[in-house]
Parts: C-alpha cells; structure tokens; sequence
C-alpha cells in the first residue's frame, strides 16, 4: 500500500444535523409562540442564541468542509491522521484498534502503547466521516496489520 487512503467529510450527516437543528428550534418557537408570555420567550431568545451559536460552528466547522471536498481522515504507511480534531498518530505507537458502534455513527477506539497528550486512548467518531464504518474499519486494520488481506475497495 504505497497511495495514502483518504476519505472526505460526510455531507449528509452535515445536513442531517442541520435539517434537525432547525426542526427543533421551530418546535420551541411554535411552543413559545403559542404560550405567548414572557418566560416563554425568555426561554425560547436564550435557546435561539445557543442553537444559532451551534449553527454557526456547524456550518462553519463541517458543512463547509464537506462542502469542499475536504479530507476528514487519512490512512498511510505512516499512521493514521485525523483531520477533523487535528490527531495524527504513528501505527507502531498503537497497541490494538477497534470499532465501537453506535446508534447514528461508530467509532475507532485507538490504544497506545504509551500515555499522550490525548491519553493512552484516542476515539475517533466516524459521524463527520464519508464512507460506511465497518469498511473504514476494515481498511484502517489492513494499515495497522499489513498481513491481513484487504477486502476493500479503493477510494
């Protein structure tokens, strides 16, 4: 494996997270709307101004991103680097990886052989990651043990 495996930011869990952000901001507005005193619309500016915050860092931090094509996570001879939370690690400081699922998104648990500035365990969330998890996963341990074959295509 001489060319390095990157795959891009995921456009859909972007806009997913988006699409629900928005819907539940309209949910409190209909709330605070039909509630029509004051504390509801306390509540409702204070809640607006945090999901508008997040909004922003989304958009900004991951639509953008994915928007322009670029690389969430990348795989060499090397190591592995994550580009969303700017983490690059080398596979001989790696004791064992595996794959954590979860409800809308997996996760590559990463154990060191050592202790680092992230601690002797590293997760990287495969939500803002294009690509299935379980092939990502595969891909991820045919770098970290070159002499299991490959059952992926790729990217």
């Amino acid at each position: 494996m001489t060319a390095p495996t990157q795959y891009r930011y995921s456009l859909n869990f972007s806009l997913g997270t988006i699409l629900l952000m928005v819907i539940l901001i309209w949910m409190l507005f209909s709330n605070a709307h039909g509630a029509s005193n004051t504390v509801s619309w306390t509540v409702y500016g204070i809640c607006a101004f945090l999901f508008l915050s997040l909004l922003t860092l989304l958009v900004i931090k991951r639509l953008i991103p994915a928007l322009k094509g670029d690389i969430a996570l990348e795989l060499d001879t090397e190591g592995i680097s994550d580009y969303i939370r700017d983490i690059s690690v080398n596979w001989i400081d790696i004791d064992d990886i595996s794959l954590i699922p979860g409800r809308s998104a997996s996760m590559l648990r990463i154990d060191l052989k050592w202790e680092s500035e992230y601690g002797k365990q590293i997760n990287l969330p495969l939500r803002w990651v294009k690509g299935k998890d379980a092939e990502i996963y595969d891909k991820v341990m045919a770098y970290f043990n070159p002499e299991i074959p490959d059952n992926t295509e790729d990217n």
